[in-house]
């Protein structure tokens, strides 16, 4: 993806989601769900914000 706006909008849906999952569950998930969940949710986190830092570095 070319466009960081794109980036940026997906990877907040996407940590939102699994933040609500992580933070919010009614039921505790298995382990290795867990781990994976917690994973998913910092890489989305750090896709958050190297798209948001993109734009900024162009702008130097």
């Amino acid at each position: 993806m070319n466009d960081p706006r794109v980036s940026a909008i997906i990877c907040a849906l996407v940590a939102l989601w699994l933040g609500y999952t992580v933070f919010f569950s009614s039921e505790s998930p298995s382990t290795f769900l867990a781990v994976l969940q917690w994973t998913f949710f910092v890489v989305a986190l750090a896709g958050l914000g190297a798209a948001m830092a993109r734009p900024m570095r162009g702008r130097q």
